[in-house]
């Protein structure tokens, strides 16, 4: 047993000079003069867009009365159409749906259901252009909002909207984009929103010193690139790439946000934006964000 122990001794000793001489037998690598080259850094391509045309509300209004929209909403939008006060719900539901596949048929309460007024500011500012552009695809369950798609897809709860000919009237996926932005003007006016513009090129804050408007850092044309917003997008990789939050060009950002969610956001600021509480009035921050809005399609001036 002594034997084997010193014999294992010897090995693991023999082991640890193999590995120390086989170690300084290694080619030395120099670094002292080592120069690091870094290819400069090129921000990722844009996001595609999810809306395949630069929505119109000129075209908007053309289609809007094309469309029938008109017979509901009435002309300006207001909800008063010719047959709004006669709408009602189609009387489809899941109970008369499960009759149906036992052979009876059944027909739901048919409701009054009144079309949406464009004009209201409080529905309005809690909507997105895309729960809009979501509700004119796909109608609303339940109410006399029919869909419009441009092939099937109709909600199965929803209203249908026949053609003088009987025929569903389709809207392709341009024409929607653009009838939801026309109804979106309704919800201020040429006025409020000159006066938003008046305010995001001209109205300065005092920011570290600086006399800045939203234009400074935001850019006339709202693509951050004002003379401050290209200083940020060195440190904002959104800003860099031009989008993100804070580019109002950003059609696939500003799209899903809510009138709400934009006021919010300048009210508090964020940790690259002044807050403009107390700063601005009630109806100044409405005017604001009213034109804000404006950068993603072409507004009617």
């Amino acid at each position: 047993m002594l034997g084997m122990s010193l014999r294992f001794r010897l090995l693991v000793a023999l082991l640890i000079i193999s590995s120390l001489f086989l170690a300084a037998c290694q080619p030395t690598v120099g670094v002292g003069r080592a120069v690091a080259r870094l290819e400069p850094t090129l921000p990722a391509p844009r996001d595609p867009s999810v809306v395949p045309v630069r929505p119109s509300a000129i075209e908007g209004r053309r289609i809007f009365a094309r469309a029938q929209c008109v017979q509901c909403h009435g002309p300006e939008g207001l909800g008063d159409g010719p047959i709004a006060g006669a709408l009602t719900s189609p009387g489809k539901s899941i109970m008369t749906d499960f009759f149906r596949l036992l052979g009876i048929q059944l027909r739901g309460e048919r409701l009054p259901s009144r079309p949406a007024n464009f004009h209201n500011p409080v529905a309005m500012r809690l909507n997105s252009p895309f729960s809009m552009y979501e509700t004119v695809t796909r109608g609303r369950p339940h109410t006399a909002m029919p869909a419009f798609p441009a092939e099937g897809g109709k909600p199965g709860y929803g209203a249908t909207l026949f053609g003088p000919r009987g025929s569903e009237v389709r809207l392709t996926d341009e024409e929607r984009w653009h009838v939801i932005f026309h109804e979106w003007t309704y919800a201020s006016t040429r006025e409020e929103v000159a006066r938003g513009k008046r305010m995001y090129e001209t109205r300065a804050i005092d920011i570290d010193g600086r006399a800045l408007t939203c234009a400074s850092c935001h850019g006339t044309r709202g693509d951050g690139r004002g003379p401050v917003g290209v200083e940020l997008s060195k440190k904002i990789w959104g800003w860099a790439r031009g989008q993100g939050s804070g580019v109002f060009t950003d059609i696939n950002l500003m799209s899903q946000r809510k009138p709400t969610e934009v006021y919010q956001r300048i009210v508090d600021g964020s940790a690259n934006m002044p807050s403009y509480r107390g700063k601005l009035t009630d109806d100044e921050l409405w005017a604001l964000v009213n034109y804000i809005y404006t950068f993603i399609y072409d507004y009617p001036w």
